[in-house]
């Protein structure tokens, strides 16, 4: 988005203590990536944000949004505000009014930023300029950054929402006011904060209350939780993905490997549908899901189906989420950007759904589960050996209890602590999967289990 100073002091409600030439196009909160003809947004948190408006300014800033009680520095536009944070969210409320195409909010437990990659390429296919959540922006400032972002006139956003405890996706939503509510899943995660998964589901269907007249919400078909937040009467339409037959867009069959292949089925708008195949670059049987979900955001909205299916075949993975890789025969997936109970299951699964002789699983604590921890890892532990694989490494003192399951269930389990070199254990895996097996490597963030990924592959390139 691109302001002049004096429709900063309109929107914001400010006091303009300083005005400068220089054009003033999106914003950013981190004086250390500094935007060059940006707008500085000094937060106050742990650190207070204006302590580094001089660094801001000397990294390219052409305008600060400041509290007040600080000098104007010479040379950049600067607003006096009641708050910087508030400012902001104003800027983008008033970002988000520019827009009179579709918004698309993506919520969920499992699978956002996936998704939200995966309906940005569907729509894209078929409306532009579009914005989109770059990155991690998907909390109290990242929404805000990015509907202040590029493109400044889009014709559709795809904003990602992020939340850990109740209210947050309430929050979030006001701003954004989607017209298209998007919930990925519903699953155990941030227990300690949230403390049930009923409070999850609540909480992940709070943007429903903010979907525009005319909209819908598209869920998952076999999550009666999420279901159960849907208005009866009065409410936005509601569309569903899964493998249902009265789904939108209904998942078929699915095979895993390098690339993960999905036949679909599409309802289309006269009646019947129309079978479509998918051949993803994202692994898994839940990115079969993923990309039903934003095919189902796409018929929603007449994007033309061939090329939405040409663009979703495009999407590379967002970071270890679902990255294969080929090393010398052998498939590792690089799936280890976060982890809860649901999304390691569901890893698992695909795991075992995968056609190798040797299947091997290396798997990291998962974090914030609350009391109910330990047993949430044994479940883990005991559908690794449900589901036959070859064997399970850990690295954690909380993911010990997943190798234990695992080896009383049968299976060949190793458990390492948390402070074991990377390379002993990506060599143990190596060792186990053999010449053309497959090696998946998830965990929460905390775990940094990318370090696995990264010892794997230098291990191989070394011989």
């Amino acid at each position: 988005m691109r302001w002049s100073p004096e429709e900063l002091v309109a929107i914001t409600g400010g006091r303009l203590l300083g005005r400068a030439s220089r054009p003033i196009c999106g914003a950013f909160i981190d004086s250390r990536e500094p935007r060059r003809d940006a707008l500085f947004v000094p937060i106050v948190g742990a650190r207070d944000g204006h302590a580094f408006i001089g660094d801001a300014v000397a990294g390219g800033a052409s305008a600060v949004l400041q509290a007040a009680g600080h000098p104007a520095l010479p040379g950049v536009t600067t607003v006096e505000v009641a708050s910087p944070l508030g400012a902001l969210e104003r800027l983008a409320s008033a970002a988000r009014d520019r827009c009179a195409g579709p918004v698309v909010a993506i919520t969920g437990s499992n699978g956002k930023t996936t998704t939200r990659a995966l309906t940005a390429a569907a729509l894209g296919s078929a409306i532009a300029p579009l914005l989109c959540t770059r990155g991690n922006l998907n909390n109290h400032l990242g929404v805000p950054l990015t509907l202040v972002g590029e493109p400044d006139a889009a014709a559709a956003m795809v904003i990602e929402l992020g939340m850990s405890a109740p209210g947050e996706n309430d929050h979030l939503a006001r701003l954004v006011r989607p017209t298209h509510a998007l919930i990925t899943s519903v699953a155990v995660e941030h227990l300690e904060f949230m403390g049930s998964i009923e409070a999850i589901a609540r909480a992940e269907a709070e943007t429903i209350a903010h979907v525009q007249a005319g909209g819908a919400v598209i869920m998952p078909d076999d999550e009666p939780l999420l279901l159960a937040q849907v208005p009866a009467r009065g409410g936005p339409q509601l569309l569903t993905f899964g493998s249902g037959e009265g789904a939108a867009v209904q998942v078929l069959e699915v095979a895993v490997g390098e690339r993960t292949e999905a036949l679909l089925g599409v309802r289309l708008a006269g009646g019947g549908r129309e079978r479509v195949r998918v051949r993803l670059a994202i692994f898994g049987a839940y990115s079969a899901r993923n990309a039903a979900a934003a095919l189902t955001v796409g018929v929603a909205l007449d994007c033309p189906l061939a090329a939405m299916v040409e663009a979703l075949e495009e999407v590379a993975p967002v970071g270890d989420r679902g990255r294969a890789l080929a090393l010398a025969g052998r498939l590792v997936i690089a799936d280890c950007y976060n982890a809860n109970p649901g999304s390691v299951a569901a890893a698992l699964r695909s795991l075992a759904a995968v056609r190798r002789p040797q299947r091997v699983a290396v798997l990291g604590d998962m974090l914030e589960l609350g009391p109910t921890e330990a047993a949430l890892h044994q479940e883990i532990g005991a559908l690794a050996a449900t589901l036959g694989l070859d064997v399970v490494l850990t690295v954690g003192a909380r993911a010990r209890e997943i190798a234990a399951a695992a080896a009383a269930g049968g299976l060949e389990a190793s458990a390492f602590p948390a402070t074991s070199e990377p390379r002993a254990v990506a060599a143990r895996a190596l060792q186990a999967a053999g010449a053309e097996g497959v090696i998946l490597v998830k965990g929460s963030r905390g775990m940094r289990l990318e370090r696995v990924v990264a010892a794997l592959e230098a291990l191989t390139a070394a011989g």
